[in-house]
């Protein structure tokens, strides 16, 4: 799986420099809550949230202030709303590595961790509305 999140860099043109963008796939601004699990390099498990500056279809960047290292494996739940009004809330469970971290102890607020997925499972929507309905007696 390649990694969407690649740095930018500038090239050098004749009519000067010009930001060139080398990510794989769209990102959206995206404000989700993130939970997510890893294990350090003693094996110790970790649990931690987050909130998401952006997500694409194969990665995202997570605003936490406590966080995997990078290359480190993590489990991740997003929490999304519902799409629609009277709606389950969608949930989006994926497998993935730390593929970038930044940490600023000047602005801890926009410390974090860019990942690449590795498998993703979605939840929600019509059809665990009507799987919810039918174990309560609806």
């Amino acid at each position: 799986m390649s990694n969407v999140f690649q740095r930018r860099h500038m090239a050098d043109t004749p009519g000067g420099s010009v930001l060139v963008e080398q990510r794989k796939a769209l990102r959206y601004a995206m404000a989700a809550t993130a939970a997510f699990v890893w294990q350090d390099s003693r094996g110790i498990q970790h649990r931690s949230e987050g909130i998401t500056r952006d997500m694409s279809g194969s990665g995202a960047f997570i605003y936490a202030a406590v966080g995997p290292t990078e290359q480190v494996p993590a489990r991740i739940e997003f929490a999304m709303p519902p799409i629609e009004e009277g709606k389950a809330p969608l949930r989006v469970r994926v497998k993935a590595r730390v593929v970038r971290v930044e940490r600023d102890p000047a602005d801890p607020v926009h410390s974090g961790f860019a990942v690449s997925y590795e498998g993703a499972v979605l939840r929600g929507g019509e059809e665990e509305n009507a799987d919810e309905q039918h174990r309560r007696g609806s």
